[in-house]
């Protein structure tokens, strides 16, 4: 049976899903042996067969860096466009055609990029090095692929340091983009004690959230060393 405009939009799902099984597979013969693998206790499980039917892509080292219990959702999938280079900063518009003037608008001087803003920006650059003061951590570059790079080296070290710095980084990642937005759309901007404050409030809220009673006074003991 081939798609009719007629059909149900389910059964022209059900089609499109017939037809991709038999591009995976090439004859129907190995296709039924797939689908009979998705076969457990007599019943067919849909999970078994999704991931039989989906393309699977290249583990990137730093996904599980990224998606982590000590930072918020929204902002891992800011943090994870920002490392793949799919925010819509001006130069990536420029060049799917769109005619937009490329300038920096955080710190009104050097052209919009994933690397600029990820912190080559004076603005973000500073806001980074603060942070790092805040977090005592010395000798650290400007660049967000290397700081991810380096902290899924530690990543296997269950420790609120490592929470904190992921929180830090993911956080600010997430309030530059923010701030960007802000001050194309609203026309509003702020300083970088103000951001530095909000992201140091945001941090502290999830850590707290995530964290054990014993690990909150370890923190606090740092903080006020």
């Amino acid at each position: 049976m081939t798609s009719k405009n007629y059909h149900s939009e389910s059964w022209k799902s059900l089609l499109k899903v017939r037809d991709d099984l038999l591009q995976k597979t090439g004859t129907i013969d190995v296709a039924k042996t797939v689908l009979q693998s998705c076969v457990r206790n007599g019943k067919f499980s849909l999970s078994l067969a999704y991931e039989q039917l989906r393309d699977k892509e290249r583990t990137v080292r730093w996904g599980k860096t990224v998606w982590n219990r000590a930072v918020l959702p929204k902002h891992s999938v800011i943090m994870t466009l920002a490392l793949q280079g799919k925010l819509a900063t001006v130069d990536h518009l420029n060049k799917k055609g769109m005619m937009i003037v490329n300038r920096c608008v955080l710190c009104k001087a050097a052209l919009e990029s994933h690397s600029h803003l990820f912190f080559k920006c004076p603005y973000s650059a500073t806001l980074w090095q603060s942070l790092m003061l805040w977090m005592k951590v010395l000798g650290r570059t400007n660049s967000l692929k290397q700081e991810i790079a380096w902290i899924s080296n530690r990543h296997a070290r269950r420790h609120w340091k490592t929470s904190w710095y992921l929180g830090c980084m993911h956080t600010l990642v997430y309030c530059l983009w923010e701030e960007r937005n802000f001050r194309i759309f609203r026309g509003s901007e702020h300083d970088v004690a103000y951001l530095l404050r909000r992201v140091q409030y945001i941090v502290c809220v999830r850590l707290f959230h995530v964290s054990y009673a014993s690990e909150e006074k370890e923190f606090l003991d740092y903080l006020n060393a």
